[in-house]
């Protein structure tokens, strides 16, 4: 009798660590995804930015004129 209620504690406790373990490694996986999916997002916009920059640096500038017919139109 008291045998096979050491057996049931031990098959329980077992049980118990197992479910455990298991909840914890599933924690960690669910980390480690979120971490990547946050660097991918993190390496996109800097490729926009970059994207962004290029564009912004390959139109040539105004000049006064230019600024003063915009600024005249109401455009600026």
């Amino acid at each position: 009798m008291v045998n096979k209620l050491i057996r049931w504690a031990v098959t329980f406790v077992m049980v118990a660590a197992l479910c455990f373990a298991f909840y914890e490694v599933g924690q960690e996986v669910g980390r480690s995804e979120a971490k990547i999916q946050v660097i991918e997002k993190q390496v996109e916009v800097i490729r926009y930015v970059e994207k962004k920059k290029a564009e912004i640096h390959a139109r040539p500038n105004a000049g006064r004129s230019d600024l003063l017919k915009l600024m005249r139109a109401g455009r600026l």
